[in-house]
């Protein structure tokens, strides 16, 4: 680090004042050698003005010092205060200019975390309002069946079907925590993806696996084709996670009986994986909202589901540095677009610890 610094101001006090205390030490020279007689009385009078010249010095150093600190200490209240200041020139190489220079850089640094936390806040504040909302329709349903389910004049057939009901709206309740869990963590940066180099292939297939089940129980089939074993840059976890939410809603809202396409095409920077599946027509003008937090379509209707799905999948393929979109195919069926990074330096890609 280079520690010169100029235009002290200090600097230029002391040398005039040495400056002065070698002019008269000239002076008193010259003076002893022509009159030596009075050499005593000269060396008391060098002395005197020596000394006066030295204290002058001395207290034109100490006020240029004082000012300059209580300039530096006004400084510092305005900062605590909220307020930035400039007191001294930033164009100045000085001590003082370079501590104020870090101060201030320092300042935004913990501004930056202040807001950063201020942000944290809202969003958990924002998380905690929007579960209590959801939390709000499950039990009250759960309330209100558990209440008719006491009754004595019930027939088989309707305890039947509120016990039913029942366990639909516990199945609501577990989708909706752990759902909103993971919600929670990936906006507070508590789950940390860590993308790697790896095949999509695996990815789709255990994906797929996990809804096949469900798939068989609707006469659904899902077929794979295109470039599936295209390498990405993913988190292999969290981006089953992002392909099969997308699965399970063509699932709940495809046409019994029908057919899921997943076609995955390699393109320059992303591999696309379209998910293609005819059912609940959705409008165009809502093609921006399925992805917002709690959101369902107009069609929805009483299907199982929260409105969490589609949203987890963007905020994972975001942090991987990819995106999805929502289309409709000639033939009228709706598709989902899921576009992963295919280069390891994908543009905007969140490189992260565990």
């Amino acid at each position: 680090m280079n520690r010169r610094h100029r235009g002290n101001g200090t600097d230029g006090i002391w040398i005039g004042g040495m400056g002065v205390m070698l002019i008269l030490l000239f002076l008193f020279s010259e003076l002893s050698c022509r009159r030596p007689a009075y050499g005593t009385w000269l060396i008391i009078l060098y002395g005197a003005l020596n000394l006066a010249v030295f204290a002058g010095t001395y207290l034109l150093i100490e006020r240029r010092v004082d000012r300059k600190l209580y300039a530096f200490g006004d400084m510092l209240d305005e900062l605590i205060d909220g307020r930035v200041t400039i007191a001294f020139p930033v164009t100045e190489d000085t001590i003082l200019s370079r501590i104020q220079g870090q101060l201030l850089r320092l300042y935004d640094i913990l501004c930056s975390y202040e807001e950063r936390e201020r942000q944290f806040r809202r969003q958990l504040d924002e998380n905690i309002g929007d579960l209590v909302h959801q939390l709000n329709t499950p039990i009250t349903n759960i309330g209100m069946y558990a209440g008719f389910l006491g009754r004595d004049d019930l027939t088989a057939k309707e305890r039947g079907r509120f016990l039913s009901c029942l366990e639909e709206q516990t199945r609501k309740l577990s989708w909706l925590g752990e759902s909103f869990s993971k919600v929670s963590r990936l906006e507070t940066g508590i789950i940390r993806l860590k993308p790697e180099w790896q095949s999509l292939e695996t990815i789709l297939l255990q994906a797929a696996g996990q809804v096949m089940e469900k798939a068989k129980r609707r006469g659904m089939e899902i077929d794979l084709t295109g470039q599936a074993k295209s390498p990405v840059t993913a988190d292999a976890k969290w981006t089953t996670e992002a392909v099969f939410n997308v699965l399970d809603n063509a699932v709940k809202y495809g046409d019994a009986g029908s057919r899921i396409e997943m076609e995955v095409t390699q393109l320059t920077n992303y591999v696309s994986v379209a998910v293609r599946n005819s059912g609940i027509r959705i409008a165009p003008e809502e093609y921006h909202m399925l992805f917002k937090r709690f959101y369902r379509g107009r069609e929805a209707g009483e299907r199982e589901g929260v409105g969490l799905g589609l949203y987890i999948t963007r905020k994972i393929l975001e942090e991987e540095g990819g995106y999805i979109k929502a289309g409709m195919t000639a033939d009228g069926r709706t598709e989902f677009g899921l576009l992963i990074p295919a280069q390891e330096c994908a543009p905007g890609m969140h490189s992260m610890g565990g």
